[in-house]
């Protein structure tokens, strides 16, 4: 009976130490520029809106398009896609548009349009 608690107990510890030391990836943040930024649920204008994120709100950029029109963020429980020009992230001393910087800024590209 001892045995087989004590693999468990071992096989547990190895789970907990490997998720332990897992690296967790840290979306760069951004400020919402203008009056408020309609979150959608697909990067399209047509996309219904999922919320209205406040100006000056700070968001989590998850990804963006190859093109860097759109980039899907998360804002507290809600997540969906905002055109990035409305986005701006700290860079190079300076406020700048995410959708101009979002390579340098090591934001994942996203190659095919989703919902394609």
């Amino acid at each position: 009976m001892a045995r087989p608690l004590l693999r468990f107990a071992a096989a547990l510890a190895i789970v907990a130490g490997v998720l332990w030391v897992q690296p967790r990836r840290v979306e760069p943040p951004a400020r919402v520029a203008g009056s408020g930024l309609n979150l959608r649920s697909a990067p399209d204008v047509r996309a219904q809106r999922v919320a209205v994120l406040p100006a000056g709100s700070t968001v989590e950029v998850q990804r963006c398009l190859a093109d860097a029109s759109w980039c899907n963020v998360r804002h507290g429980e809600r997540s969906g896609w905002v055109a990035a020009g409305y986005l701006l992230a700290r860079h190079g001393g300076g406020q700048v548009s995410v959708a101009r910087v979002a390579r340098e800024l090591g934001v994942p590209v996203e190659t095919a349009h989703p919902g394609g």
